[in-house]
């Protein structure tokens, strides 16, 4: 095997073993379809942990491997273009559905004579609909998809997350696309299966660069190495200027030998770090460690948020998530804005009509009707599949939307740039804090909006377009956190920050 396959498998493995913390999501393509904020293909495994689930799809997946490891860009993000935009395409077929048994074993024949590691399998089942998988060697291949037999990781109708304890990454035997048993030829997931019109085999290896330096560490100095950066303010939790930060760097020997490790940790600009930053330490095989390191942000820190600190393990990057700034709210304040909202939503003021006037005595203003912020924080589009919304460039200190909270399945994200910018994929209760306003839309101007007011413990308001007033706590609560990324549009407001100056 070559150095070039072994970085590969390398990437590939990477995913696979980053385990439920990579979920599938069939609709997580950034393109002007139905979509949602969720799939990013542009971070390296090593982000998915315990506080951020990585949402991918089957070509997000081959395409975020070739990414790591080459710096490459795959020609082609649809998989029914795939088969015939991935070059060199090696191999193609058209299905005729009238293949003898014998026809079929011959192409399955030729396929297997010629795949090699690394090498895209990818099938065409027509009406926008297709996969794509990875040979990986030894009979075996690749891919991202949802757990058999289980509704996608986003059940859109029903606006419910299914996470899954298995993940999104699998590894397969080649006999799945190709049967053992005649009878079983035409099942679901063949190459043969009735809803397949063609298929193809490319090797985008042979057009691909030389290895990245950090592809080529993860290979070799960081082999079997499990790691990941967390912190105690994930989600869009903030920290404050003059507050403290602890990272926590994770590290597991996935070998059964020993392992020399050199962790180095540098603070992140607008910090100081409270102690040493390095740990030099020897593991045993399948002994994994949790290092702690803490900053202190600097008081006169007005930035929006902390980029990750440097960690590298064995030379390796570890990615580590940005953590919000924020103003810290006083309690005897939060409480008088609570109780503001609480008197006005009894009064029969709306919850953003509440908010309003509890915030004005402290210099913040906010619109009182929903509908304004579906034309203050989102661009319109049309497109053939229907309206679709983007963010317009955030101003957290003026628009008062917290950074990376928002999005829906009608709303184009940052992806589509290039740049993966900061945002949330998954939202949960953790990531509320009081005083703050979640607004939805179920359409792309706003004229069927609704607003709630988080307390702390409940979020009071309406939650349907049609909705009276009233309030939300324990499972309930969580379950309209749950489905935010199902409705057509969200965006998170935290008056407070508005307090604080740019």
């Amino acid at each position: 095997m070559t150095d070039k396959q072994e970085a590969l498998l390398a990437a590939a493995k990477a995913y696979y073993d980053r385990g439920a913390f990579v979920q599938y999501d069939q609709r997580s393509m950034d393109r002007v379809l139905e979509l949602t904020p969720r799939r990013r293909k542009r971070l390296p495994p090593e982000a998915a942990n315990s506080q951020y689930i990585q949402f991918l799809d089957c070509s997000g997946f081959v395409s975020a491997v070739y990414l790591q490891v080459f710096g490459y860009e795959l020609p082609s993000d649809l998989t029914w273009h795939m088969v015939d935009l991935l070059e060199p395409r090696i191999y193609y077929y058209e299905v005729t559905h009238r293949e003898t048994v014998e026809e079929m074993r011959a192409v399955e024949a030729q396929v297997r004579a010629l795949l090699q590691p690394g090498d895209l399998i990818t099938f065409d089942r027509g009406a926008g609909s297709g996969h794509v998988v990875m040979y990986t060697g030894n009979g075996e291949y690749t891919d991202c998809t949802q757990p058999a037999g289980q509704k996608d990781s986003y059940n859109y109708v029903e606006h419910k997350n299914q996470i899954y304890d298995q993940g999104g990454i699998w590894r397969r035997n080649l006999d799945k696309l190709f049967p053992r048993e005649d009878s079983a030829l035409l099942q679901r997931g063949s190459l043969f299966f009735e809803r397949i019109r063609r298929f193809a085999v490319s090797r985008p290896l042979e057009a691909a660069g030389e290895i990245l330096p950090q592809a080529r560490i993860r290979m070799e100095q960081a082999r079997d190495l499990w790691c990941a950066v967390e912190n105690d303010f994930p989600g869009c939790r903030q920290a404050w200027p003059g507050g403290k930060v602890t990272y926590t760097v994770i590290v597991r020997n996935q070998n059964e030998g020993q392992k020399a490790v050199t962790v180095a940790f540098a603070p992140p600009a607008g910090t100081v770090l409270d102690g040493a930053g390095e740990a030099c330490l020897t593991l045993a095989g399948g002994q994994a460690v949790r290092l702690d390191f803490s900053v202190t942000v600097d008081t006169g820190n007005v930035r929006l948020w902390l980029e990750g600190p440097a960690v590298t393990v064995n030379g390796l990057e570890i990615y580590a998530h940005p953590v919000l700034l924020g103003q810290r709210m006083e309690e005897a304040e939060r409480q008088a804005i609570v109780k503001a909202v609480e008197d006005g939503l009894a009064q029969g003021q709306s919850a953003l009509e509440a908010a309003a006037r509890a915030y004005a005595p402290f210099g913040i203003r906010l619109e009182s009707r929903e509908s304004r912020y579906a034309v203050t924080h989102f661009y319109h589009h049309d497109s053939t599949n229907g309206a679709v919304l983007s963010r317009f460039p955030q101003r957290p200190f003026s628009d008062l939307a917290v950074y990376s909270a928002f999005g829906g399945r009608g709303v184009i994200t940052p992806e589509m740039g290039g740049g993966h910018g900061m945002r949330l994929t998954y939202i949960s209760r953790r990531d509320l804090q009081p005083g703050d306003l979640l607004l939805c839309m179920e359409d792309d101007f706003g004229k069927q909006a609704y607003g709630s007011f988080f307390d702390g413990e409940s979020l009071l308001g309406r939650f349907g377009p049609e909705e009276e007033d009233r309030a939300l706590a324990g499972e309930e609560l969580d379950r309209f956190v749950d489905s935010l990324f199902g409705r057509f549009a969200f965006v998170l407001l935290r008056p407070w920050q508005g307090h604080r100056q740019s």
